[in-house]
């Protein structure tokens, strides 16, 4: 850490005295006897006695067999031995020294600078879904200079914080990824409300309950983080397999088509393909590169009789069936929400009798990489030449469920399909699957010859380029050995008697 007290340079000094968390990063980039040193020192000065052969063992271990880094090696390390030694990071960390006080805009202007304690006083404006196991609460705090994230782990001991109040919040941990900065709540810092009254403005002179998000279109969601109000229509429901997920698809608008889900706490009850919906407070997230919209529990949705068309975003794969994956053939959906059973139960409605759905989950391969899509029902009927009450009086017949699938994998793999649909993270959602010629031996030797031939055509071509340029640099050769072998004194005599 930067800001608490400064460590002394450790170098050799075995006998430096380290008493907070910058001192595991005291050595920089010192050899490793220099790290040793600073955990030992750190432990004595905490009542543990740890021999110098020890650590360097684990060190050794952590960077030469793990290949850990230095500086993680010795952070990781450290960890280990108060935990071993039963020494609270605590008392270590935050026993000493004070964090430097800091307003919202300092904090963000800290980006690419090692983990920070610091002060700051701050009003909760947001409060974010949150699905991780280990966090209890993510969102965004401000005071007059900015605002920023922050993430509240369970480990810390701290109580949940109200949305609209203003906290002091002391030894937090400022940290920087990748151009951007927020601040964790872990078991070393505090937190208790603030007697300080602060009033966010940004700029419309508006409180942010007061504050109204600005209407975009969907090809303007390009920014991580970015609240946003958004009209769009529906274009696809996905089945959803996650408890947490109320609803997964694709919206769209004139300008294009953006992947969406609603989180079960956001309230959101009811959406159908094809309506269309204003979305008032959603935010964007990016991952991979791809930007997705989130409707958490600050969003509010509202059917809306305007007609909207999305933009058509077609994504298209020629290629083999090469694989077809489990969850494929006959299934059975939950009548309420239509989610797949697992043995007869819906992860939302329990218990179900379900009704009968056909589908596909394919896998094509391109030549270059394999696509993995999902075929409907009514597009897995027209392939396999029959209708799903066909297929439930199969398996009703066989008393085996697995015979469409053998159906399935007899009509669909080996085979050559141009398949368009839209793209999800992993899935294709198929609108249409077309049979293509397949790529034949015959054709690949007639390729071949065509390529051979235009190659040797160009290669004569540019030997005759070759020989006439020989041709006419041998003239001009000869001409300057003829023109170097004259006598300029003859030429000379003669001019004069003429």
């Amino acid at each position: 850490m930067t800001d608490m007290n400064q460590a002394e340079s450790v170098g050799a000094k075995s006998s430096a005295k380290l008493t907070d968390y910058d001192r595991i990063e005291s050595a920089g980039d010192d050899s490793l006897t220099d790290r040793v040193l600073t955990i030992q020192t750190l432990l004595s000065d905490n009542g543990a006695e740890v021999e110098f052969s020890e650590i360097e063992a684990k060190m050794n271990e952590l960077i030469r067999v793990f290949k850990v880094p230095a500086a993680e090696a010795q952070r990781s390390a450290t960890n280990s031995f108060l935990k071993k030694y039963n020494i609270s990071k605590s008392k270590v960390f935050t026993g000493k020294g004070s964090a430097v006080n800091k307003r919202i805009a300092d904090v963000n202007a800290m980006t690419g600078t090692p983990d920070t304690w610091v002060n700051v006083t701050a009003r909760v404006i947001q409060l974010w879904e949150n699905h991780h196991e280990s966090i209890a609460q993510v969102g965004l705090i401000g005071d007059e200079t900015g605002i920023i994230k922050f993430t509240l782990w369970n480990n810390s001991g701290i109580d949940l914080l109200e949305l609209n109040k203003t906290y002091d919040f002391k030894n937090v941990v400022v940290k920087s990824w990748n151009d951007k900065v927020s601040i964790d709540l872990n078991r070393a810092a505090a937190v208790g409300l603030s007697d300080r009254e602060i009033v966010m403005q940004r700029g419309d002179g508006k409180e942010p309950s007061e504050r109204t998000n600005e209407m975009r279109t969907v090809s303007e969601l390009n920014r991580d983080g970015l609240w946003t109000d958004l009209k769009a229509s529906v274009v696809q429901l996905f089945e959803n397999t996650h408890e947490s997920i109320a609803f997964a698809g694709i919206l769209g608008d004139e300008t294009g088509t953006v992947r969406f889900t609603a989180w079960k706490t956001s309230g959101i009850e009811n959406m159908e393909a094809g309506k269309s919906y204003r979305f008032t407070s959603a935010i964007v997230k990016e991952w991979n590169g791809n930007f997705a919209l989130e409707l958490n529990r600050t969003c509010k949705i509202e059917e809306i009789d305007e007609e909207i068309k999305a933009k058509p975003a077609v994504y298209e794969v020629r290629g083999c069936a090469v694989d077809i994956q489990a969850g494929s053939g006959l299934i059975r959906r939950c009548p309420e929400c239509s989610k797949v059973l697992s043995k007869g139960i819906c992860t939302d409605h329990g218990k179900m009798k379900g009704k009968y759905d056909l589908r596909i989950k394919a896998v094509f391969d391109d030549g270059i990489c394999a696509h993995e899509a999902i075929v409907n029902c009514a597009l897995t009927e027209e392939i396999l030449g029959i209708r799903l009450e066909d297929a439930v009086l199969m398996a009703t017949e066989t008393l085996d469920p697995d015979c469409v699938n053998d159906l399935i994998k007899k009509e669909f793999l080996g085979k050559y399909y141009v398949v368009r649909g839209f793209r999800t993270d992993r899935f294709i959602i198929a609108e249409s699957v077309k049979t293509a010629e397949p790529v034949v031996s015959e054709d690949v030797n007639a390729l071949r010859e065509r390529i051979k031939a235009e190659l040797e055509n160009k290669s004569e071509a540019f030997e005759a380029a070759e020989d006439a340029g020989a041709e006419k640099k041998t003239d001009l050769d000869e001409f300057e050995k003829m023109s170097e072998s004259m006598d300029d004194s003859e030429y000379i005599d003669d001019a004069e008697v003429i």
